[in-house]
């Protein structure tokens, strides 16, 4: 085919060549030139000043505490007696007199407390007591101007060593000795002793009966109407040890053994 045939061929080729080519630019262009969506910024609105009609009123009073919660406070502490308390150490832990807490729970022998009893502890002193009004009597009785009092040798006396609290401890260990008799003793050249020699002998102490007891600590002390104390720097006793008490004449009265 000559070159003049061949050349209308060429030249439409080339236009539709061109054209295409066009096309294209043209979407490319146009592409770019949208706009991307922009991120949105959050808008933080103002908090508006409070006014003066918002806030609460100043004089408003706060709530009173209701009377139950009250209540929980009314009263002075209780304190249950644990196996070796002593009305001294109760006195003490809790800064009260000795007289004061027996003035408050009715007791007269400071000697005896039983394991599980509940006293009030009168912190801040006693409560004055309102007196009664006065009845005006209508025979006057004369008391007596020498009381009779029953004879001390009356009754039986019944010592015994009835607990070895906390053995091998020494801050702790002390011999519980009580009178069930109905009648008081005196320990004066009394001993406590053990299976090994060691003897304590007692200095003038009057024990009352009815369960009246004292407690002989091991360690040292000061000496009390219901505590005493040995003034050893160990502990004395031990699971298995006997532990007698003799009177002055040096007669048995009671034995223990250490569980």
């Amino acid at each position: 085919m000559s070159f003049r045939r061949m050349l209308p061929f060429i030249l439409v080729n080339i236009l539709v060549s061109a054209a295409v080519l066009l096309g294209i630019l043209y979407w490319w262009d146009a592409r770019e030139a949208e706009p991307e969506p922009l991120a949105q910024p959050t808008a933080v609105l103002p908090t508006p000043p409070l006014t003066a009609g918002d806030a609460p009123p100043a004089d408003q009073p706060a709530a009173e505490p209701t009377a139950e919660a009250a209540a929980e406070t009314d009263g002075p502490p209780v304190h249950v007696v644990q196996a070796g308390d002593t009305l001294m150490r109760i006195a003490e832990q809790y800064d009260v007199a000795m007289e004061d807490i027996m003035t408050a729970n009715g007791i007269e022998n400071p000697n005896f407390l039983t394991i599980g009893q509940q006293l009030q502890i009168p912190i801040g002193g006693l409560a004055t007591p309102t007196p009664p009004p006065t009845a005006t009597p209508e025979t006057a009785v004369l008391p007596s101007p020498n009381p009779t009092l029953p004879p001390a040798d009356e009754g039986t006396v019944e010592v015994q060593i009835t607990e070895v609290v906390a053995p091998g401890d020494l801050t702790a260990e002390a011999v519980q000795i009580v009178n069930t008799g109905s009648r008081q003793v005196g320990l004066l050249g009394w001993q406590l002793r053990d299976a090994d020699g060691f003897a304590y002998t007692f200095s003038r102490f009057t024990l009352y009966g009815d369960g009246s007891g004292v407690l002989l600590h091991t360690e040292a002390g000061i000496d009390s109407a219901t505590d005493l104390f040995w003034g050893l720097e160990a502990p004395l006793w031990e699971s298995g040890e006997v532990v007698t008490l003799v009177d002055a004449a040096g007669a048995e009265q009671a034995t223990f053994v250490v569980p």
